[in-house]
Order: C-alpha cells, then sequence, then structure tokens
C-alpha cells in the first residue's frame, strides 16, 4: 500500500484494520499524530532509568557498531558521524549522545514532555552533542543528512508506515545505516488483544474517551482473574505507568512479520542488510539461526537468501522468534541476498583481539532526577557467560584467524549457525569482546 496524500482515505482505514493490528483510532496520520503526542504527555516512556553507562574510549562503540554492520574494517560509520534518533522518546538521544561522544547528535519526538525529560538528564549529565526538535516523522524534510538513523519502536505506532520511513530513507546518506525496530506480530497477540479490548469498551459506538479513563479500565482488568494471574500479565505486573501504558493502552499499534517488513522496506527504496542482536533476543536465547536433524533440510535451509531464512525462522520460532530489530540500508541492485553469508566468511577470514575499555555509571538519586557519576569505572566488557565464546574470545591474540580458532575448539566452521551465532556473540555492539585487528579503539 502506497502512502497518498495527508489523510488516509475510508477505504484505506477499512482495509488496515485487522485482528492482527490496533488501529481503532487510525483515522489519520494527523490524527494518530496528535493522539501519540497527547499519550506520552501523560505517560512519558519510558521512564528515567536507575542509571546511564558511558565508556571512556570515546571510539569503542563506533567501531562495535561498524563490526554490527559487518563492516571489520570500521569505516561505514565515522567517529563524527552526523546520527538522527528519529523518534527518541525520553532516554534514547542521551545514551547515543553518550555511546557516541564524537558525533552530532539529533533527536526528534513529537512529545514536548519526552523531549523535556531528555534535556534535563543530558544537561545533568553535561552532555554537549545532542541537540533535540519537536517534530513528526510524518512531516520532517531532512535530505542525505545523516550516517546513520534509529528508529526503534515508532514507525509501528503510525497507520501508514511507509511515510515516515520513505522520509527516513531520503535522509540516509549513500553509505548510511538505518537501525530499524518494529513489533514482531508473533509477540504482540497478548498485548495487541488487549489494547483492542479496552478500546472497544471505552469508546463503544463511537463513544469519546480519555487517556484517563482508558488507563482506569486497563488497571481494572489487569487486576481481574483470571487475567490477573495470567502468564501474559506477568511482565506488566507492579510495573511503572510508562510500562504499563505503552504495552497496553497504547493508542495504535502495527506489528509486522518479517516477510510484511520486508515488503515495506523495499517499498521505500531499502533493503534489510543484517538482524541488530539486542538485549531483549539475548535474555531468552533468541536467534535468527537454526538447527536441524536432517542434514539436507539444514544445507536447504542454509542455501536460502538472507531475508527468506529469517523469514522461516520467523514463522517456525512464532513467539520465541527475536525481535524484529534489524539494520537496513539504500537498496543496491547488486545486492545478491547472501550478505550475512559473505560477512561469515569476512568474519572466519580475519584476525581479533580483545576489546577492552572501561565503564563509568551515573547513578539516579533515590528522590530526584539527577545523575551523579560513580565512584570509580569498572573493567568492560563483563565476563560472557557462554563457555564457548569465553573460550573464543581468551584465544583472540591477534596472530590466529577466527577460522583456526573454531577449528581448535571443534566448531563446525561449515555450518552458518555455529560460525554466525559466534560473531554475534563477540563482535556486535550488544557483545563487543572482539576487535578485528586492523584497528583499536583508540586509534
Amino acid at each position: 500500500m502506497k502512502y497518498r496524500g495527508s489523510e488516509l482515505a475510508v477505504g484505506q482505514i477499512n482495509r488496515l484494520r485487522s485482528d492482527g493490528d490496533n488501529l481503532i483510532l487510525a483515522e489519520s496520520p494527523d490524527v494518530v499524530d496528535a493522539a501519540n503526542q497527547e499519550f506520552y504527555a501523560r505517560f512519558p516512556y519510558p521512564w528515567p532509568p536507575m542509571s546511564f553507562p558511558r565508556l571512556e574510549d570515546p571510539n569503542f562503540e563506533t567501531v562495535m557498531l561498524n563490526q554490527s554492520i559487518g563492516d571489520f574494517n570500521h569505516a561505514t560509520i565515522p567517529a563524527d558521524a552526523k546520527i538522527w534518533i528519529a523518534g527518541c522518546g525520553a532516554n534514547q538521544a542521551v545514551y547515543t549522545a553518550l555511546r557516541f561522544p564524537k558525533a552530532t547528535i539529533v533527536g526528534s519526538d513529537l512529545s514536548p514532555t519526552s523531549l523535556e525529560t531528555t534535556a534535563r538528564n543530558a544537561n545533568t549529565l553535561g552532555i554537549q552533542n545532542l541537540t533535540l526538535r519537536q517534530e513528526s516523522l510524518n512531516d520532517v524534510t531532512y535530505c542525505e543528512e545523516f550516517d546513520y538513523i534509529v528508529n526503534t519502536g515508532v514507525i509501528t505506532i503510525m497507520p501508514v508506515p511507509e511515510k515516515p520511513l520513505s522520509n527516513m530513507a531520503r535522509a540516509l546518506r549513500a553509505n548510511g545505516v538505518l537501525e530499524l525496530m518494529v513489533y514482531n506480530r508473533f509477540h504482540r497477540t497478548f498485548t495487541t488483544a488487549f489494547q483492542k479490548a479496552v478500546r472497544t469498551i471505552t469508546r463503544h459506538n463511537g463513544r469519546a474517551s480519555s487517556y484517563e479513563e482508558e488507563f482506569a479500565v486497563a488497571k481494572a482488568i489487569a487486576a481481574t482473574e483470571p487475567m490477573a494471574s495470567s502468564h501474559h500479565m506477568w511482565p506488566f505486573r507492579n510495573s511503572h505507568d510508562s510500562k504499563f501504558t505503552d504495552a497496553l493502552i497504547q493508542p495504535v499499534e502495527l506489528s509486522y512479520t518479517v516477510e510484511s517488513l520486508n515488503t515495506l522496506v523495499v517499498e521505500c527504496g531499502l533493503e534489510l542488510m543484517l538482524p541488530c542482536y539486542d538485549q531483549f533476543s539475548q535474555a531468552v536465547g533468541a536467534l535468527w539461526t537454526m538447527r536441524f536433524s536432517a542434514t539436507e533440510l539444514q544445507e536447504q535451509f542454509d542455501a536460502l537468501p538472507d531475508v527468506i531464512r529469517w523469514q522461516v525462522a520467523n514463522l517456525l520460532l512464532l513467539e520465541k522468534s527475536p525481535m524484529l530489530w534489524f539494520f537496513v540500508r539504500h537498496r543496491r541492485e547488486s545486492n545478491d541476498g547472501r550478505y550475512e553469508v559473505r560477512v561469515r566468511e569476512e568474519f572466519l577470514n580475519r584476525k581479533f583481539v580483545r576489546a577492552t575499555t572501561n565503564l563509568r555509571t551515573y547513578v539516579r538519586k533515590a528522590r530526584d532526577l539527577d545523575y551523579k557519576p560513580s565512584p570509580s569505572s569498572i573493567p568492560y566488557p563483563f565476563k560472557h557467560k557462554d563457555a564457548l565464546v569465553r573460550k573464543v574470545i581468551d584465544r583472540a591474540d591477534g596472530h590466529l584467524s577466527m577460522r583456526q580458532i573454531l577449528n581448535e575448539l571443534g566448531v563446525d566452521i561449515t555450518s552458518h549457525k555455529a560460525v554466525t551465532d559466534v560473531r554475534v556473540q563477540t563482535t556486535t555492539s550488544h557483545c563487543p569482546y572482539l576487535l578485528s585487528r586492523i584497528a583499536s579503539p583508540s586509534n
């Protein structure tokens, strides 16, 4: 579906509505923008964290970001990159400014309340590389301005995602990278159904309703058996109001599969590049690779193009599949759909050293929102929990290739799953243990 004009036609709205999405309020992009602005003014999300981390090596995160996108020469995203947090909420722009202290950061959001929280925290932390703008992703006019764009969970609350995503595509420089996260349809069955139930009660027959009323109804439902004891409610028991409301009375919500996300991305002149390994997927052991007991089936699966492999994993793993969190770039005519396979081979051929720096934490005082630095810094990254990964890290001395290391450890280097799982758990932003020998974070 292509976006045309500033309003959605009634026919388009009717086609958009489905049992899998919460689109009761999706009258037009402008109406949804207003609804989200009102919602996040009342329930800023996320709530300020208890701490913010800052690494002492100012280049560390840039190097690891490049490795995350398969660039072991650390050249795609420069240290002085221009970065746009497209829909920054209350915290994300601050995290990003701390991660990339040499970069220029722009944080955009519709909610003045979220931007005020961000500005206060940035000021407390002495952040100087962040500019905040109140603006809608439906209306921005940036053109080839950013090396790196972050958009996590934002277009998923917009009824016509083609418009903001096309705006981000236009804003991205030729070799730039977009980090994009949308809701995984197989993760959202309960929350989307709950949202629709609340809105069906409070807005039956076109009745007007406030978010305060919806919040009260949602809390009452959540406290009533059998809902109260349901495992679906477990993540929201005793949670902060911002988490509860963002999940359970979100004004508008679309969710995706790999197939539908890929279709959307391609329509906007982009392509899925690589999965972005995230803390939520790591916590439940969710990966995009799969191992089958039948050798012939495994070979058939591994021979599929990247996106099709991810699609099959999404379908088979269902709610146990990873977050739909991907690195995206401008579509390339030369792309053969096997980028992850080439990254795997590059990883095997590279030599690595241990990546090390120190971490200092800025901790929020119990009774206010000011952050103060911890008395001392600690070594980073922390010890990996997986025994095999620890052995890989220990053997990375800059002299042996990864192919040699894995062979010594008895890892099947012909297995896409075995090699890719080691790569994402050793050389990416979320698991920053190994550094390609071509450079070091201090260079």
